[in-house]
């Protein structure tokens, strides 16, 4: 009797903005600022002092810090001696992996935390993957931009790995954190003002991912929260960094992706599904979201299915 067993369909959309290697002198500070996505930052040497929503946290050599999207956040160095660090923003569109990286505001993995954890295995293959690079002579970016490593194909699959394999890591400690019941050193977002605009951009985040296909979601939200329209649109890029409306049209192309590559749905039938006027406006704002139909990105099966 023949057997297969299949691991489900997994398709995931990583970003990656901004990973670098920094040095920073005695003095430094960074004035406060947010982003629309995860900042994950690791003390190499030195300390710092994050200012994350009021709250101050010391960073000390070998420790690591998580901050969610939206939350503004400020650094400084006030000791005399210099100040290293690894640094990562990242997003990811799976639902459950984005539940598992949000109860909190932040999250301040100490060095006794991590001790029994993968993270610094994986930040030196990276530091490897920098060495590497800086000794490469090909690496004609780094030479006329002082600033820049331009990776190949596969030297960007081999930092996507580690960087996945690092944020499985601090998802695991999160986990792990949440079923003990340890919150010392969190603020847990809902300890936040609920009439802050953080909370109200969160919120607005919520119920878009709730109601991504629902037509004229923006203003049923808007009126929900009591704001009008622009103001609703106002609160969420200043926290986001982006309009709701383009923060919608990055769920929706995620999901036509996924849609496209992993059911039988016609693309008409997707087009419904994802709550667009007509099968042509679905077609066209695909191609403008990725260079290709959604014909073109669908995969070709020959010779039948298997």
């Amino acid at each position: 009797m023949d057997t297969e067993i299949h691991f489900s369909n997994t398709i995931h959309t990583l970003q990656i903005t901004g990973c670098h290697f920094g040095v920073r002198p005695g003095g430094w500070s960074y004035p406060r600022h947010h982003h629309h996505l995860f900042e994950l930052l690791y003390c190499w040497e030195g300390e710092v002092t994050q200012v994350v929503e009021g709250h101050e946290i010391k960073l000390a050599r070998g420790e690591w810090l998580l901050v969610k999207p939206g939350i503004k956040h400020s650094t400084y160095n006030d000791s005399e001696h210099p100040y290293t660090f690894f640094n990562i923003h990242f997003n990811i569109d799976d639902e459950e992996l984005r539940s598992l990286l949000t109860p909190y505001t932040y999250r301040h993995l100490t060095r006794s935390s991590i001790q029994q954890t993968k993270l610094p295995a994986y930040l030196k293959e990276i530091e490897a993957l920098l060495q590497n690079q800086l000794t490469d002579s090909r690496n004609y970016e780094w030479e006329h931009n002082r600033g820049t490593i331009t990776l190949n194909s596969i030297h960007k699959l081999f930092l996507q790995g580690q960087l996945l394999f690092m944020i499985r890591e601090v998802i695991i400690l999160l986990s792990g954190f949440a079923l003990a019941g340890a919150a010392a050193n969190a603020v847990n977002e809902k300890g936040l003002s609920s009439t802050s605009q953080v909370d109200v951009a969160h919120e607005i985040e919520g119920k878009l991912r709730s109601s991504v296909c629902s037509k004229g979601v923006i203003t049923d939200i808007a009126k929900e929260q009591n704001l009008s329209r622009s103001q609703c649109s106002k609160i969420f890029t200043q926290v986001y960094g982006m309009s709701p409306r383009q923060y919608l049209s990055d769920i929706k192309l995620n999901q036509a992706k996924k849609l496209l590559l992993s059911s039988e749905l016609t693309i008409e039938a997707i087009s419904d599904e994802l709550g667009f006027t007509s099968l042509s406006h679905f077609s066209r704002q695909f191609k403008r979201w990725t260079g290709v139909s959604p014909n073109q990105f669908r995969p070709k099966h020959e010779g039948g299915k298997s």
